[in-house]
């Protein structure tokens, strides 16, 4: 049974990360490993800076060393320092799968939502680079942060879908693991895919430890 590592900077993907293995990879471990101040630092600073990319090397290294089979970054904006360091197990970031997917459809128009500027930002650039001459916008959803972390669901869904049909996308990618929950009421609700990040961030993990 692999042990795979959740390496998360708030606690909001923790539950969306276990409910997208417990569908795709129910086999496995789930061990959480939690620095809940990374990504109010990340904001606060703008981005990531030397200081904050150390100590998420530290947490990837330290589930590494304490024998996790597999890693997986849960945060968007530390995402890329998945790549950054050679580790004995898969350390992947918590997007590339959903950036693959984008492209697979071959959308002439990207819409990322996220619930902070600096994750819509951020989503945005890096799959504008992924996918090449594609038009990506990145957007906020006014409310969604707050609805979230009251448990109100519905009205997080109601927040995204009125984002999303204000603009006009092919597809729709909802940035942060965060936003998972709302995925199916969107989805029903829009003419056009939405994709959400955990899910097939989970079967990439599975892929890789060829389970």
């Amino acid at each position: 049974m692999a042990l795979v590592a959740l390496v998360h900077a708030t606690q909001a993907p923790m539950a969306p990360a276990a409910d997208a293995f417990a569908t795709a990879m129910p086999d496995a471990r789930l061990w959480n490993v939690l620095d809940d101040t990374l990504t109010a630092a990340a904001e606060r600073a703008g981005g990531l800076t030397p200081e904050l990319k150390a100590r998420m090397r530290t947490l990837i290294g330290y589930a590494v060393d304490s024998g996790a089979d597999a890693v997986l970054l849960t945060c968007s904006m530390y995402g890329p320092i998945a790549t950054e360091v050679d580790h004995p197990v898969p350390v992947l970031p918590p997007d590339l799968a959903l950036f693959e997917e984008v492209a697979r459809l071959s959308p002439s128009r990207v819409l990322v939502l996220a619930p902070a500027e600096a994750g819509a930002r951020d989503t945005a650039d890096r799959l504008r680079v992924h996918l090449g001459s594609v038009e990506v916008e990145g957007c906020v959803v006014p409310g969604a942060r707050d609805a979230l972390a009251a448990g109100e669901i519905e009205r997080a869904a109601r927040l995204v879908t009125e984002t999303a049909r204000a603009r006009d996308a092919d597809v729709v990618v909802l940035g942060q693991f965060s936003l998972a929950p709302v995925a199916d009421a969107v989805r029903a609700n829009l003419d056009v895919p939405v994709l959400s990040a955990p899910h097939l961030a989970a079967q990439a993990i599975r892929t890789a430890l060829g389970a």
